[in-house]
This record gives C-alpha cells, sequence and structure tokens, in this order.
C-alpha cells in the first residue's frame, strides 16, 4: 500500500493538532506537515467536513481537535483522503484475483483500524490490536484461534 502525500499531510495536521492539545495556527500545521499553506487548506477542508476538526478564521484563528486523538482511526483517514487507493483495476484475465485482492485490501484498512492518532502521538507505547479486530491470518499467527 502506497500513501498519497495527501493521506500523510493529513496525518501530520492531526498530529499536530493532538500532540498541542489546543487550538494551533495553520502556518505551524503546514511547516510542520511539509506543505504550502494552500496545500494544507484543502486537507484542512476534507479533515473538517469529516468531523475531526474545527477550523477558525482571521488573526486569532487556527486549527482545533473535535474527536479525541484516540477516536481518529488511521484507516478511517486513509479512506478519506484516497478513496479510490484500493480500487480494484483487473484485467479480464486477472478478474479471478478480484475477490483476494478485496479480501487483502479489507485486511490493511482492518489493521489501520487497529491505529490511531493518538499511537502516532505517544509513538513510544506498545500498542496491540484487539483479536475481534485483527484479520483472520494475523490472529492466527499471533495464537488468537477466534474462541471464547
Amino acid at each position: 500500500m502506497r500513501l498519497t502525500r495527501q493521506t500523510e499531510i493529513a496525518i501530520s495536521i492531526l498530529v499536530s493538532c493532538a500532540r498541542r492539545r489546543r487550538q494551533i495556527d495553520t502556518n505551524l500545521a503546514a511547516a510542520e506537515a511539509g506543505t504550502s499553506k494552500d496545500r494544507a487548506a484543502h486537507v484542512v477542508l476534507q479533515l473538517s467536513k469529516a468531523g475531526w476538526i474545527a477550523t477558525r478564521r482571521g488573526r486569532f484563528g487556527g486549527l482545533k481537535l473535535l474527536q479525541p486523538p484516540d477516536h481518529i482511526l488511521l484507516g478511517d483517514v486513509v479512506r478519506l483522503t484516497q478513496p479510490r487507493a484500493f480500487a480494484l483495476e483487473t484485467s479480464n484475465q486477472e478478474a479471478f484475483l478480484g475477490p483476494l485482492l478485496r479480501d487483502l485490501t479489507n485486511s490493511m484498512l482492518d489493521l489501520l483500524d487497529c491505529h490511531s492518532i493518538a499511537d502516532l502521538v505517544e509513538a513510544h507505547r506498545d500498542v496491540q490490536c484487539p483479536a475481534d479486530m485483527m484479520p483472520p491470518a494475523l490472529r492466527l499467527a499471533q495464537g488468537h484461534d477466534g474462541r471464547a
């Protein structure tokens, strides 16, 4: 899986807001994301529409998280910022791979859903994906057989 620059910017902006736990300047968020203010503004609009951040214009404006960082899942950020990232484009000869590729896509997104913006803010913390959210192959590899 390859993350687009837009996804990287979105994650960076969310992490910047989460680290400070208060309103931050848009210029600072753009600088920390390594992008221009205009490009950051485009991403901020998406994040705002998703209900993850609030924006305030003007001299005392900026960005602020609306959700706790542990409620913003990385899988959701990827789904928002690159919705066609996992579009299946196969030729007629490869059509039989469709179900397998769909399962692979869903497993990757499920794995990303095990991690949140809070995990990136607290990168030193050992994060474990709950067994009921793990893809089946990962669940078996870690010794979770699915039995209660």
